[in-house]
Parts: C-alpha cells; structure tokens; sequence
C-alpha cells in the first residue's frame, strides 16, 4: 500500500488563535500549511530532545558515578543555549 505523502489534519482551534496565524501567515507571505507543518516538526522535535535529556537524567540516577555534576550542568546549559 503506498502512503499518501499528505493528509488532511482536521482540528479545533480557537478561533483568536487561528486569526493570529492567518495573520502572520498573510503579513509574511507564508503558506498557512507550512507554518503549522513547521509548528508541530519543531514540536516534536522539542518533545524529542526532552526525551532524550529525561533519558540521561534517569541513567545518572541510577549511576551516580556516570557523569560529574559540573558535566551534566554544562550539557544542560549548552543544551538550553544552544551553545
């Protein structure tokens, strides 16, 4: 079976909330399904990287010796700024 490479996503948003992105959307130039597309990828993506983080967190509880306090600040902190 091939998979569609689209599909419709029907939802309820608020309606102050979906005048905002049209809005935007209109002002820039942009394509309504883009930005939400973009949205909810960098969404995920979030939720990911949180995941990720959590998953590390957890392995140094359970091992207090896996990595040094100064080291998992660090990591968070470049994590946070990106930096």
């Amino acid at each position: 079976m091939i998979k569609p490479k689209e599909v419709i996503l029907g939802i309820k948003v608020p309606a102050q909330l979906k005048d905002r992105i049209f809005d935007y959307c209109d002002r820039n130039g942009v394509k309504i399904k883009y930005f939400v597309a973009q949205a909810i990828r960098g969404k995920l993506l979030e939720i990911a990287e949180d995941n990720y983080d959590n998953a590390i967190v957890d392995g140094r509880l359970e091992n207090p010796a896996f990595t040094a306090e100064k080291n998992m600040k660090r990591y968070l902190q470049k994590r946070k700024t990106g930096k």
